[in-house]
């Protein structure tokens, strides 16, 4: 099963791992480590090491860092190994449900889930208007075509 590793700054990462765990329940393979703000880049690689080997159990871990950029992106970096220790940055909680929903899945490698992630973050990125238009877009013509109205009558 592949491991699910959390890191950000404060305390956003465990409040995600909290979030995903109270909509999903018990998450196998799930930890959260969240660096002080004053951590350097020891300390914080000697929170982080523990809990990428606990996660380990030979079939990859995914890492979900904060910002590209930032100490746990640094942090999980310095562990990156292609194929069996992957890292994506932006992490966000609809994220964190895609994997919780994968339960015990073993049918997809890391790269291939690294990748299915990476767009599920950017599709749970919304604009209200924009969502609301093509919303009552499609229930206008819904409410047309039911009431027998085709799309050329419209006026």
């Amino acid at each position: 099963m592949i491991g699910t590793l959390i890191i950000t700054q404060g305390g956003l990462a465990r409040e995600f791992l909290a979030a995903a765990r109270e909509i999903a329940g018990d998450l196998v393979q799930f930890e959260a480590v969240s660096l002080e703000w004053s951590d350097g880049l020891d300390e914080a690689k000697a929170k982080v090491a523990p809990a990428l080997a606990r996660l380990d159990t030979g079939e990859g871990v995914l890492v979900l860092a904060d910002t590209f950029g930032g100490t746990p992106c640094n942090v999980a970096l310095a562990f990156h190994v292609p194929g069996h220790v992957e890292v994506v940055t932006g992490v966000n909680l609809p994220m964190v449900m895609r994997l919780a929903c994968r339960g015990s899945r073993r049918d997809t490698d890391l790269a291939t889930v690294a990748r299915a992630l990476q767009e599920r973050g950017r599709q749970s990125i919304c604009i209200a208007s924009e969502v609301r238009a093509r919303c009552n877009g499609a229930t206008a013509v819904a409410g047309e075509l039911a009431a027998g109205v085709g799309a050329g009558d419209r006026t």
